[in-house]
């Protein structure tokens, strides 16, 4: 392929709205997933046995891709990130929170207040429910401790939770070095480490997150945001700030065939690895939660990986789509500019979907295999000829 061809004389960056794009498909699938084979939180999981064959299916694509989805999760917020210095800078602190209370802060208030509630109740109704959604809606404030988990259930879209607890911190930060004048010994100049002194950083990120899982495991949702990747998702956007301060995605773009490579490696080295010891040290009919936090060896080993799969990520996927996907058709034009409503939209669409299937006879794999492309196609559906209309 020639390069020349694609390369911009000025920067571009249509690969991040494809990313993006992949990044709402992936969401659809991980939640059809759960719905079907069961491991994870989701309004809607279908019950009944699975055959042999379809728990293998099942247990396989859920243990690889829950590893592989927590680590791409990182590279979305630095993917969030990137813009958001230049945005700060254009059009200063009172204008850039309003676009980013207008696009994150309300439909994340409008999720919590009603969508939620409104998918959970159908989901009891179907369950066998008696009572009116107004009684419903109104026993979730009989007592403060229901508030407060009626108010903090964020459900999917706690990463635009994320995004303003992030954005807020990346705010102060601003505001800090303004006040105290520490933007004279910030470098002119900052070249992306070499890849020893990232996986250095990975392994170290890693240890953090093992520390702080201690506290917060991951399977923990206090505040309706999983904290036990806080760590990770934190220093994702912290690089998305850099990345943009000194251009690191055209860094990646000159250097794109050393790093694809090199990362590669990495990734496919160390998820081998945690699959000999998880099969080695713990068996795959164990108790998988002794990964997720606490002051054990598997625990340490998880956070490890997972950090490690994530800083690879970064240098695989940006340089890879920027060399390879920073052109759009009208289509993938179309399709990349209704990821974000997509991702908005996508809970209710799942569910509906998924309820439709439920008294169709077919094998859970089968019914992923349906339930999945229709539901992304209803995505683009309603985002593109609804939801974009009101945003």
């Amino acid at each position: 392929m020639n390069t020349e061809s694609i390369a911009p004389k000025k920067p571009r960056y249509l690969f991040l709205d494809n990313i993006k794009f992949l990044f709402a498909v992936l969401v659809i699938f991980q939640h059809v997933r759960v719905t079907y084979g069961g491991t994870g939180g989701w309004y809607y999981i279908e019950g009944g046995d699975l055959d042999l064959m379809s728990y293998i299916f099942f247990q396989t694509i859920t243990s690889i891709g829950g590893l592989f989805q927590s680590s791409l999760m990182g590279l979305f917020f630095l993917m969030s990130a990137y813009f958001t210095p230049k945005s700060f800078d254009r059009k200063g602190l009172s204008t850039f929170w309003k676009e980013r209370l207008l696009r994150l802060g309300i439909p994340l208030l409008l999720y919590i207040i009603l969508i939620n509630p409104i998918l959970y109740y159908i989901v009891e109704v179907f369950e066998g429910l008696q009572e009116s959604f107004l009684d419903y809606y109104l026993n979730q404030f009989q007592s403060l401790e229901q508030i407060i988990k009626f108010l903090t259930r964020s459900g999917p879209m706690w990463f635009l939770l994320g995004l303003l607890i992030f954005t807020f911190l990346y705010t102060l930060w601003r505001q800090l070095t303004n006040r105290i004048s520490l933007q004279r010994y910030v470098p002119k100049e900052l070249s992306i480490p070499k890849f020893y002194y990232l996986l250095l950083i990975a392994v170290a990120l890693g240890f953090g997150t093992f520390l702080f899982r201690l506290l917060s495991p991951v399977d923990s949702f206090p505040w309706g945001f999983p904290f036990g990747f806080f760590p990770q998702y934190l220093m994702m956007f912290s690089v998305g700030i850099i990345a943009a301060r000194y251009n690191w995605f055209e860094q990646m773009y000159q250097d794109s065939h050393d790093l694809v490579r090199i990362w590669s490696r990495i990734i496919v080295i160390t998820f081998v690895v945690f699959y000999l010891y998880v099969f080695a040290s713990i068996g795959f009919d164990a108790d998988f939660s002794v990964l997720l936090g606490g002051p054990t060896l598997p625990a340490l080993v998880f956070s490890l990986v997972d950090n490690i799969i994530c800083m690879g990520m970064v240098f695989v996927l940006i340089p890879t789509f920027y060399t390879r996907f920073n052109t759009q058709s009208p289509l993938l034009e179309n399709l990349s500019a209704s990821a974000f409503p997509m991702y908005l939209v996508h809970p209710p669409v799942v569910v509906a979907v998924s309820l439709v299937f439920t008294f169709i006879p077919l094998f859970a794999v089968v019914k992923l295999v349906i339930v999945f492309p229709v539901s992304v196609v209803l995505c683009y559906l309603v985002s593109h000829y609804i939801i974009q209309k009101i945003l």
